[in-house]
Order: C-alpha cells, then structure tokens, then sequence
C-alpha cells in the first residue's frame, strides 16, 4: 500500500532552515548532514530526500568559506559528500549506512521491506542505482573520461580519479553499465505494473524508488521549474547519449515525476 505522502511545506521540523559550516556543525547535537551544495549530486540528494520523508530534524552542513581545506576530512576521516553525523556516533558515508541510520532513527515510513527476499532485493537495485560502477558511479566517471580527454592536466581530474576511479577498465564499462543498469529498471517497473504493483520492489515505497528518483538527473534532468540551475551546471549534467535515451522508458520517467509529486519535495534545492 501507498505510504503517506510528504509534506511540502518548509516545516523546520523536517530540516534546519540554515546551512551552517563544518566548524559551527561540529559543536552541534543531533543529526548533522553534510551535503554538496550548489549540485545535483545524487547521493546528497537521495540522502536529504531519505530524512525528509521520514520527516528526521537535520542540521544542512556544508564547506563555509571559514571552514579549512581539511574540514570535512578531519570531522569524518573521508572527504567526500553526503556524511550524516548522529550524537558522537561515528560518520556515516555510505549510502546503505545513511539508510540504515535512518531506518534505525525513524522505523516509520520504513524504506526497508520486511521480508527478507524483498529487502534484499531492494538493496540490490539500490547498489546499482548507487554503489560502484552503478548508475551514479558510471556516469560520473563518463564526466570524468569527458574532462580527462579536454583538460588532461587539471589537477581536480587526477583528485577524482584517485577518489572515484575504477581503472582504465571502468572508463571501457562505464557507457555500457549506464544502459544495462536503466533498462533493469524499465524492465524491473514493467513486471510489476503487469503484477498490479505500482512500485520497483514489492507493494510499497522503498528506497530503491528514492534512489531511482534522485539519480534519474544524471541520465534525465528534471526541468527547470523542479530543478532550478544555472544555464552552465544544468548543460554539464544533460546526457545526449542515444542509447542512454533509448533506454528510457516513458513509464521509467512517469515513475520518476510520480515518485517525487507524492512523496519528495519540489522544487528540488540543491
């Protein structure tokens, strides 16, 4: 059954209505989340989107400009984008840590099937819609092939690669994986429309359909009026990739639109 659709206000009960700094974070109680801010990134996305439904208080923490260059490693001992911090428990990073800390914070709605067959569908799909060389992870790295190739020099390039690369072998994959990891989805979606089932895993919400929602910008921006960007960071995240685009289902993008309009906010802020 359908789970109760999120709220649309600007609630300060589902999050600070402030970012705050690495520094002033740091001195602060409950849930932290620090996010890239300022970009569609898909897994800072999925991660507010996870606490907001589950309507978790937050504090939004990104890097101020008073905030050394080492802030964020020397809170979290990693360096990357989204980390959600509760109490003085230790960092989580991962996206199936983040959900998990949240299941645990906020059982209801859960994200999490209670049948073991299901759950472990659901983390499958999620691991190729977020883990390495899933969806997210492959299409980064195309952007990253696309930089390599214009500016072989940049030193940002050789930062992602030594974060985010998966070899030369995963640059080869990479374009393949994209399309492999979209028509699962489509496929995935139609077999359980032709069960009666309006959802990717089950009967119910899950966090695979998050997942799909949130990252479905790198393969198929929302429009402006729901994800507003400037002209130059909404043409670097646009994919004219043919078979990309063959891949896509108009049911795949419906349950994109469907999933956000009931359960997600809009306008997107990132």
């Amino acid at each position: 059954m359908d789970r109760p659709q999120a709220p649309t206000d600007a609630s300060p009960t589902l999050a600070a209505t402030e970012w705050v700094g690495i520094g002033e974070a740091r001195a602060l109680e409950g849930l932290r989340l620090a996010l890239l801010r300022g970009v569609p990134s898909p897994w800072s996305l999925a991660a507010k989107a996870i606490f907001d439904l589950k309507r978790i208080p937050y504090a939004r923490v990104c890097r101020a400009s008073k905030d050394g260059p080492n802030a964020l490693l020397e809170w979290t001992g990693q360096t990357s984008f989204p980390a959600a911090i509760w109490e003085g428990e230790r960092p989580r990073t991962g996206w199936a840590e983040i959900l998990l800390l949240a299941e645990r914070l906020s059982p209801e709605p859960s994200l999490l099937p209670s049948d073991p067959d299901e759950r472990a569908i659901v983390f499958g799909v999620s691991h190729e819609i977020c883990g390495e060389m899933g969806l997210g992870w492959c299409r980064r790295l195309l952007g990253i092939e696309k930089r390599r190739k214009q500016a072989p020099e940049d030193p940002q390039v050789a930062n992602f690669l030594q974060k985010y690369g998966s070899g030369e072998e995963g640059f080869a994959l990479a374009q393949a994986r994209v399309v492999e990891v979209v028509r699962m989805l489509a496929e995935r979606l139609q077999l359980q429309r032709e069960a009666g089932r309006a959802f990717l895993v089950g009967s119910a919400l899950s966090a695979a359909d998050l997942y799909w929602a949130t990252f479905s910008n790198m393969v198929a921006l929302l429009p402006p009026e729901k994800l507003p960007l400037p002209e130059p960071l909404r043409a670097a995240f646009t994919t004219d990739d043919p078979e990309v685009a063959g891949a896509l289902t108009p049911a795949l993008l419906r349950h994109r639109d469907w999933i956000y309009e009931r359960y997600l906010r809009l306008p997107v802020e990132v």
